[in-house]
């Protein structure tokens, strides 16, 4: 959010920023298939506390260091930070699979609580003090997480017999995953100051994606009291094709050019996939950290892909375009996941 309206102050151009948005999640892709063996090594709350000083010290960095090279190896810190950060609070989440919607629904709202607070305030803090001491404070902020990362219980999780390579099988429901993130959490994400900028002043933008983005992280933590338990009464297949569908419509809306409802719409159909999602993936592999790590990759390939298409896309084909061809993905992508699961 920050990088697209700042790409100057970085000494960065259009496409440097899309390369930086997505390249902390081709790391953190290609790093899911570690986190098994360092956790049956060291302890996941070791691995988590690990994971929490590499991610500060990178934030730091954001802060202190300009030019496309530095950025770069600080994105690649967060990448492989956020990666085992991601895994171990839905594995611990996850426990034993008894009411997971539940806990995985509460620990996402519950790590949501941070992410609203500082959404809120980057608008306003990169207007008083600037971008670069706005990531500074961010980054002193995150050192705090390390001592309680290591307070956390010493899991150790049990050995895979999955071959890696199963991770990357494309599915009709892994290829929903990714389509599903590539639109409303890499487009939507990277994309939203912009397409605000177009109807307000730079400095107005700034704020008003913080906000909406913010009420993405509210939503979430609102929507984690009822999806969870949702979740496990419906069963995590019966929201995926309505969900999706939704946030195909928000997509359209956005192209024609309503972006605050549209992107409202998203965000809610979104937080409630947010819960489905995991326990879909963990429920088909009694290896729980190698199903999630299938799940979490295609989501973040899509991130990846979608934080870069999000930006090249807007500028080459404009927004309407590129938001019409994301609803028409989605949908084809949500009617064959929907056959798929009907024909078995």
């Amino acid at each position: 959010m920050v990088l697209p309206l700042y790409a100057s102050a970085f000494d960065c151009d259009v496409l440097m920023v899309g390369v930086l948005l997505s390249v902390n999640r081709v790391v953190r892709i290609l790093g899911y298939g570690w986190v098994g063996p360092l956790a049956r090594a060291y302890g996941s709350n070791v691995l988590t506390a690990v994971a929490c000083a590499a991610g500060a010290v990178s934030t730091l960095a954001y802060g202190v260091l300009s030019g496309f090279v530095l950025l770069f190896i600080a994105r690649m810190l967060w990448g492989a930070a956020w990666g085992v950060i991601n895994l171990t609070m839905t594995a611990y989440a996850y426990g034993d699979g008894q009411r997971a919607g539940v806990r995985i629904g509460m620990a996402r709202a519950i790590s949501s609580v941070g992410a609203f607070v500082a959404l809120v305030a980057v608008g306003p803090l990169c207007i008083a003090i600037g971008p670069h001491k706005m990531f500074v404070l961010y980054g002193l902020l995150g050192l705090v997480t390390i001592p309680l990362a290591l307070l956390l219980p010493s899991l150790r999780a049990a050995g895979s017999s999955e071959k890696a390579g199963r991770r990357w099988t494309l599915t009709p429901l892994n290829a929903l995953f990714f389509v599903v993130s590539f639109g409303a959490d890499g487009v939507l994400g990277a994309t939203i100051s912009v397409l605000l900028a177009e109807f307000m002043p730079a400095t107005s933008a700034i704020i008003g994606a913080g906000l909406l983005l913010a009420l993405q992280r509210l939503i979430a933590i609102v929507l984690a009291l009822f999806s969870g338990p949702l979740t496990d009464r419906l069963g995590a297949h019966r929201l995926l094709l309505p969900c999706t569908l939704a946030i195909a419509a928000g997509f359209a809306v956005i192209a024609a050019g309503h972006v605050n409802s549209g992107t409202v719409i998203v965000i809610l159909a979104r937080a409630l996939l947010g819960t489905a999602g995991p326990v879909l993936a963990a429920e088909k592999s009694t290896d729980r950290i190698a199903a999630l790590a299938s799940y979490a990759t295609w989501t973040d390939v899509g991130l990846a892909a979608g934080a870069f298409f999000g930006v090249i896309g807007i500028a080459e084909i404009g927004y309407a375009s590129s938001y019409a061809l994301l609803a028409i993905l989605l949908v084809a992508t949500a009617l064959w996941q929907f056959r798929s699961f009907t024909v078995r």
